[in-house]
């Protein structure tokens, strides 16, 4: 579902200044804040969830059978979770090992959906002029503030990459919107391109 047009740019983020450069200098920082953040998220609720389960052995009454079968869901459903933006960081990680942090501006603000995918553009026109899809690492679902104002990019536009915002540091995986309108994009980018972004893992389409 996407969301209303007049929502799209009101609807920002409230992040604090990152506890690690944004200047382009490194991406460890980033890495590291998002490895552990995730990991937070996750204590945040797998202990309740693992408590209310095994409490159903402990105590063997039947009237918590309900409690228990929710704390199983919700085990899963945080490890799952979990496993997934793990997924998404390490992907990240890869790219930001592989190509060199670059600042592109303006960042033109196309849309969002409720499923925390935003879509963009790079104003500078800079490789192919085409629409982005965008995904925080640990899925906040929001505009990073002052992302219209520039973001250090990694990648390649036909292939995707990952990108660091200034200020609030927001670490996003991104590939085009429209997988296949690009095939020719990559098909033509030639060997070390293509082979550039097999090292880096967004040769293929990949899940944001």
């Amino acid at each position: 579902m996407t969301v209303p047009e007049e929502w799209k740019h009101g609807l920002e983020s409230n992040t604090p200044p990152a506890p690690y450069p944004t200047d382009g200098s490194e991406y460890q920082g980033a890495v590291r804040h998002y490895y552990g953040d995730a990991l937070k998220r996750f204590l945040k609720f797998f202990p309740v969830f693992l408590l209310m389960w095994v409490q159903l052995y402990v105590f063997q009454l039947d009237y918590l059978l309900p409690v228990g079968i929710i704390g199983m869901i919700g085990v899963v459903w945080v490890s799952l979770l979990l496993f997934d933006r793990l997924r998404s960081i390490r992907k990240c990680s890869r790219v930001l090992r592989t190509y060199p942090l670059e600042f592109r501006t303006p960042v033109e603000k196309i849309g969002m959906e409720s499923t925390h995918t935003l879509y963009l553009r790079f104003g500078d026109q800079k490789g192919t002029p085409f629409t982005l899809r965008a995904k925080d690492a640990v899925g906040r679902g929001r505009w990073p503030v002052g992302i219209t104002d520039g973001v250090w990019f990694a990648g390649d536009e036909p292939f995707g990459g990952a990108m660091i915002v200034p200020g609030g540091g927001e670490l996003l995986l991104l590939q085009p919107r429209d997988w296949r309108a690009r095939e020719e994009d990559r098909n033509t980018a030639g060997p070390e391109r293509i082979d550039r972004a097999k090292r880096a893992g967004i040769k293929g389409p990949f899940r944001l």
